[in-house]
């Protein structure tokens, strides 16, 4: 094995991890360890009209379909080694909240007398509780921004590094024109991704289903950063690729 041969291989997690990376971040706001589905929410509009019993049974129906996916995400997020600490507690709160919220909903409907009173509290269900609509994505969201920022930008950074380091020591054969602007491309991805990711957990988790209510376009922004961010990542992926492979 020659010295190139032993300085690439050298790079281990750091480059040749990369090169293959098909995890979190380069899917679209998805996580390697939070598979929560997220079924179409019943509509919003409360069945006005209908009977005190069919709107209890209704809500209970809906309220159990969202209890049983909080429980799925509750322990996803308990089992994620890539969420933060942190952000953790957060998620948890939400979710732990919102379980907490439509159970005693659930009692309160089923104890409601009067089908306008029903079919009020039902509406709830989607305005207080926005489970499918925020609570669920927020989690997804979490975990995906998390995973670029602990996981992949370090993976990244460290692979530049021991390029870098390794491009000193080549000859001018190997450390052409086209290398160096691979080389300047993943700086820039790896800068793009730092700033793309920046905070980004922490807005997402500030979301309201109020702030929902008002914009339901609200998980916007977020969900375009990180889609900026995946294809970032692939083509500092491939940057680290094509380095590699010009030193070998």
């Amino acid at each position: 094995m020659n010295r190139i041969t032993k300085a690439t291989a050298g790079l281990g997690t750091a480059a040749v991890v990369l090169i293959g990376l098909t995890g979190t971040a380069l899917a679209d706001t998805g996580s390697p360890a939070v598979s929560s589905a997220s079924p179409t929410a019943t509509p919003t509009a409360a069945p006005h009209g209908k009977s005190l019993a069919s709107i209890q049974a209704a809500a209970a129906a809906a309220i159990t379909k969202r209890l049983a996916s909080l429980s799925v995400s509750i322990n996803d997020v308990n089992n994620n080694s890539v969420i933060t600490p942190a952000d953790k507690t957060t998620l948890l709160a939400t979710l732990n909240g919102d379980v907490t919220g439509l159970t005693a909903l659930g009692v309160t409907i089923a104890g409601d007398t009067t089908a306008k009173q029903a079919a009020s509290d039902y509406a709830t269900i989607f305005t207080s509780y926005r489970v499918y609509a925020l609570a669920l994505p927020q989690v997804r969201f979490a975990a995906a921004a998390d995973d670029m920022t602990v996981t992949v930008l370090p993976k990244l950074t460290d692979a530049q590094t021991k390029l870098a380091a390794l491009l000193t020591g080549v000859d001018s054969g190997k450390n052409t024109p086209q290398v160096q602007a691979w080389m300047a491309d993943l700086a820039t991805q790896i800068t793009a991704i730092g700033n793309e990711t920046n905070g980004l957990s922490a807005t997402v988790l500030a979301d309201t289903p109020a702030q929902y209510d008002a914009n339901h376009a609200l998980l916007a922004p977020a969900r375009a950063s990180l889609g900026i961010s995946r294809d970032d990542i692939k083509t500092a992926r491939s940057d680290v690729s094509n380095v590699m492979k010009a030193l070998n």
